[in-house]
């Protein structure tokens, strides 16, 4: 018996960290790609900004949003700060742009501060972005460029994530994670499509983006709508931000576990889109991508523990117990003592360790009914001048 569990729990996490995506880079290696149709181009385009807090880099943000090429397309920027008690709103409207429009909305969490801000986005896409993520050069065009198409309902962009404290770190082991999530979007879009998009930049047709409800993942809620009115999500890796990610492990962690709550609430609301009969590749992809990975938390515990169960019933066993002993080891010490996460597999076995501990509280804080409405982003304090 204990012996089915370790193998049962060493497949599924093989499956859900390399298997599915062995496969699904073999399936679309295989696949010819799809070709697109031809539309007109959107003439309006609307970014979509949510803030709470973010004095130190909003300014940064409008400029940066005007500044890129949209191929010709009207561009307007709303902007709602989501009760902000700093000075987001001032440094907002600072930046004087008859494109831009402020709404300094008071404290009702992200998912409010979205729809207050889709009543006013008046362009025939919406482009939501993050307002810590600087869009690259040529990423706006990138996204618009797929909706001549009217088979496509949204286009997900590509986060590049690099730490506030130069190399090693959580920065430079969550930056492999997305490397990693970013191969399988890619090889997604060329099947089913892309599984969900992520905050930092997606773009959506307005008829399609609505309101997420309150206490879910706003950017994946948002992104699926495409799938569920029968339209595709793609992956458009030219369309690229850069984010700057915290060290502060204890700030990191709680964004994680409430990330965590309100993904099982999201995935539990799209349930339908899960069901193969209906969706096909897509519903394969979903549930590989999202299900199965959220429950490698109990995976890696059920490993661990036959593991350790299973020492001295020959080398094999022992050896893989003293692996996993040595990592969580190294995992430890790097969540403890900031400096190791210099050495990068140190810091890498501390990112691992640190997502599925907020993965498995997150899991726990959603079966037992708590529901997180308001978010505060986890960022490095502003440098006092």
């Amino acid at each position: 018996m204990i012996e089915a569990i370790f193998w049962v729990s060493a497949a599924m996490l093989f499956y859900s960290v390399a298997g599915y995506g062995l496969i699904l880079l073999a399936l679309a290696a295989c696949l010819p790609a799809r070709r697109s149709a031809s539309g007109p181009p959107p003439r309006r385009v609307s970014f979509l900004i949510a803030a709470y807090n973010e004095a130190p880099v909003i300014a940064e943000k409008l400029r940066n949003c005007l500044s890129l090429d949209s191929g010709g397309a009207e561009v307007e920027i709303v902007l709602v700060s989501d009760g902000s008690s700093d000075d987001t709103v001032s440094r907002a409207r600072s930046v004087r742009d008859r494109r831009i429009a402020v709404i300094a909305a008071p404290r009702l969490g992200k998912a409010e501060a979205l729809g207050l801000g889709l009543l006013e986005c008046g362009g025939d896409v919406v482009v939501f972005s993050d307002a810590n993520a600087m869009l690259e050069p040529g990423s706006l065009a990138a996204l618009l460029r797929h909706f001549a198409d009217p088979q496509i309902g949204g286009v997900c962009g590509r986060i590049t994530v690099r730490s506030t404290r130069g190399t090693g770190g959580m920065g430079y082991a969550e930056s492999l994670y997305w490397r990693y999530d970013q191969a399988l979007k890619r090889a997604e879009s060329r099947l089913g499509g892309a599984v969900s998009a992520q905050g930092s930049v997606y773009a959506m047709r307005r008829e399609l983006a609505a309101a997420p409800a309150p206490g879910c993942t706003d950017d994946f809620i948002i992104s699926t709508g495409a799938v569920a009115a029968g339209r595709r999500l793609v992956f458009e890796p030219d369309a690229q931000t850069v984010e700057r990610v915290t060290e502060q492990a204890g700030a990191e962690m709680g964004r994680r576990i409430r990330s965590s709550e309100r993904g099982w609430r999201s995935l539990m609301r799209v349930a339908g889109l899960m069901n193969p009969l209906r969706h096909g590749l897509y519903a394969w992809q979903l549930i590989s991508h999202k299900l199965v990975r959220r429950l490698n938390p109990l995976f890696l515990a059920l490993l661990f523990a036959s593991s350790l169960l299973l020492i001295g019933q020959g080398a094999f066993y022992s050896a893989i117990a003293a692996v996993q002993i040595l990592f969580y080891l190294a995992a430890l010490a790097g969540l403890l003592i900031p400096r190791l996460r210099r050495i990068k597999a140190v810091a890498v076995a501390g990112f691992v360790v640190m997502a599925h501990l907020a993965m498995a509280r997150g899991f726990w804080r959603y079966i037992s009914g708590r529901k997180s409405l308001l978010w505060t982003p986890a960022r490095e304090p502003e440098p006092r001048p």
